[in-house]
């Protein structure tokens, strides 16, 4: 009986240990899958890693467990002038720590995947980046430059990174950090690159003397401007206190009270707020960069 107890208790132990070893196996596959996506900077082209789309709500990205989204609304209108002024396409990436491997790299290559700064023309490869690692008590500021930027110096950008990371340290603000990182950049480009502005076409053709044939052609082109502009000022009168309009039904066709066709009677826009589409921002298809810190 011993000996047939003990015959029984191996090959329970023996089948423990192949279950064992068989969970094992099939564990460790699903963990190594957790760990396959490279650390930002780690990556390679061409999409390194990043699977953001290449348009966002904002220029910062992954501002949402650290700031406020009326300071990213702030920093956004900050460097929407600065893109529109033809200086700098830029956006901001914030991260943990736990997420970034080699932080100058990360920097450079998010501005190439996000395709920021212009193909072609006289500001051609104006992209920016400023990356933000957050750490446990700290913020670690890196940045990377478009090809296009070459008047801004090394050392006014590292200006600019130990700013926001003094501000980080004194307030513990991510939200001061970001206005702090915005309004540095902004007063640096502006010192650097001035707005550009394409210049008015002039023509090309003197001016004719005024005939009488001339002068009669151009009062019937006024009097029909005005009639126009008369007759549009009654439609948008008539819109307003809610008055007729035409819509075709069917073979009759009737009128009806509301607004224009294709947009809701009660208002609304396409801008943040307004029901519409909010604005998408994004690079402008170069993505060339050189320096970074």
């Amino acid at each position: 009986m011993d000996r047939k107890h003990s015959t029984r208790q191996g090959y329970g132990l023996i089948a423990f240990i192949l279950l064992a070893v068989s969970l094992s196996a099939y564990l460790t596959p699903a963990h190594a899958k957790q760990t396959d996506e490279p650390l930002c900077g780690n990556g390679f082209s061409p999409d390194y890693g990043f699977t953001y789309n290449l348009l966002q709500p904002h220029w910062t990205l992954g501002w949402e467990n650290y700031a406020s989204e009326r300071t990213v609304d702030e920093v956004d209108a900050i460097l929407d002038e600065l893109n529109e002024d033809v200086i700098a396409q830029t956006m901001i990436l914030v991260l943990p720590q736990g997420q970034v491997g080699i932080r100058t790299n990360c920097a450079v290559h998010f501005l190439r995947y996000m395709k920021l700064g212009l193909p072609s023309g006289e500001r051609k490869d104006n992209g920016f980046v400023f990356l933000i690692v957050v750490e446990s008590n700290d913020i670690d500021v890196h940045y990377a430059v478009g090809l296009g930027l070459p008047a801004l110096t090394a050392y006014e950008l590292t200006s600019i990174n130990r700013a926001v990371e003094t501000s980080y340290e004194t307030t513990h603000s991510m939200d001061q950090a970001l206005l702090t990182l915005a309004k540095e950049f902004d007063r640096v480009a502006r010192e650097n690159y001035s707005p550009l502005v394409d210049p008015t076409p002039t023509p090309d053709d003197e001016e004719l003397p005024a005939t009488p044939l001339g002068i009669a052609a151009l009062c019937g082109q006024m009097c029909i401007f005005f009639l126009i502009l008369l007759f549009i000022f009654w439609v948008l009168s008539q819109v307003g206190r809610g008055g007729m309009m035409y819509t075709p039904s069917g073979p009759r066709s009737t009128w009806r009270r509301g607004g224009f066709p294709g947009f809701p009677s009660g208002g609304g826009g396409f801008g943040r707020g307004g029901g519409g589409m909010p604005r998408m921002r994004g690079g402008s298809g170069s993505g060339r960069s050189g320096r970074t810190n």
